[in-house]
């Protein structure tokens, strides 16, 4: 694996654990959404978890990757599926990926 790849996919799953509230290293890959990470109360004033991992999504997403996703082509069920996305958007939005999961220059 690329030292990019891996360096994405660290972060992403920071973000992940950042916005769960847990220990990145306690983090699986095979996490489900949902199931394993849940969120937490939804507020009128305040996104929740899903909701602010539905906007990196698609934030960082391409005209293709926005076309799978609303197609169902493209499904983010795990911290391994959002890793993934992140190292696939890095390719052709590296400065977005880099913004949404915070990495400092």
């Amino acid at each position: 694996m690329d030292d990019f790849q891996e360096k994405v996919r660290w972060y992403s799953r920071l973000r992940v654990a950042n916005l769960f509230n847990v220990q990145p290293d306690s983090l699986s890959l095979e996490a489900v959404f949902g199931e394993a990470l849940k969120a937490a109360f939804v507020s009128d004033f305040r996104a929740n978890e899903f909701e602010q991992l539905d906007r990196d999504i698609k934030d960082v997403a391409d005209r293709q990757i926005l076309k799978e996703l609303s197609s169902g082509a493209l499904v983010i069920r795990t911290v391994g599926d959002y890793c993934d996305h992140m190292v696939r958007c890095y390719r052709t939005k590296p400065s977005e990926v880099m913004r949404v999961l915070r990495v400092a220059k």
